[in-house]
């Protein structure tokens, strides 16, 4: 009975460090073997984690404000994955009346969106009610990136301020060293699309989105802010193929 009861204290001990552990940024490694986590947290929390917001806790299960129909400014920003998108999305702002404004930043990164005024300077200018940010791809294998590059987030989020958003993950093609988790961890579920979790077919680089794939990637992402993200604004799908170019403005990469 004894001998029971021991393997009962044992065994509960083991879940609740395991649950522990679960919740630990840090990770373990034992004899040289990094220690997997469980999917307690997600389960427990999911969506639930409070979040630090430009320095505000905001709850992530506080409900969401409805749709809001009304005609709006979006900045679609940053690195070059959104070359094929903002085709897609200038069907959809057209479609459900908003205007848009692209800034395409070739090669650009965290770093150098939180370390020049570019973000700040086209928001001065495009006066945005809404921006869509698609950056990250240049930063899948930088080591030591949660340390590294998470002041230039915050910095970018500062520049932000109190306009709706939502950060667009980068389209992965392998397995990132943590921008994706970085994103989320500052921006929070309902302003953050993980675009990893899409197939695309890309061009001979590997890894740029075909136009097919950048279309269904806006689609999905188009899905998500209308029906899931703490901001939703109209983004009915297109019932037609509009023409005229997006309004685009091209930066060449940042010569430091």
């Amino acid at each position: 009975m004894k001998s029971g009861i021991r393997i009962i204290i044992i065994l509960t001990a083991v879940t609740v460090l395991l649950s522990v552990y679960s919740f630990m940024k840090p990770k373990i490694e034992l004899g040289g073997v990094e220690l997997k986590k469980s999917k307690i947290k997600e389960f427990i929390v999911e969506d639930t984690v409070p979040i630090m917001i430009q320095g505000v806790y905001e709850s992530e299960y506080t409900p969401r404000t409805g749709v809001d129909s009304s005609s709006q400014k979006i900045l679609l920003i940053g690195d070059s994955m959104l070359e094929q998108f903002r085709w897609r999305l200038r069907d959809y702002c057209k479609e459900n009346n908003h205007e848009m404004a692209s800034v395409i930043w070739y090669s650009s990164q965290t770093e150098w969106y939180g370390t020049t005024d570019t973000l700040a300077y086209f928001i001065k200018k495009e006066k945005p009610t809404y921006i869509i940010l698609i950056l990250g791809a240049n930063e899948l294998f930088v080591k030591d990136i949660i340390a590294k590059r998470t002041p230039y987030v915050k910095h970018i989020l500062e520049q932000i301020g109190d306009i709706p958003f939502v950060w667009v993950g980068p389209p992965n093609w392998r397995e990132d060293t943590g921008i994706n988790e970085m994103i989320l961890d500052n921006v929070g579920c309902r302003r953050y699309y993980p675009s990893k979790n899409l197939t695309y077919k890309r061009y001979a680089d590997g890894a740029h989105p075909k136009p097919e794939s950048a279309f269904m990637w806006a689609d999905s992402v188009a899905s998500f802010i209308m029906t899931k993200s703490r901001y939703p604004i109209l983004l009915n799908t297109p019932t037609q193929k509009y023409t005229g170019s997006p309004n685009s403005t091209i930066l060449q990469p940042w010569k430091k």
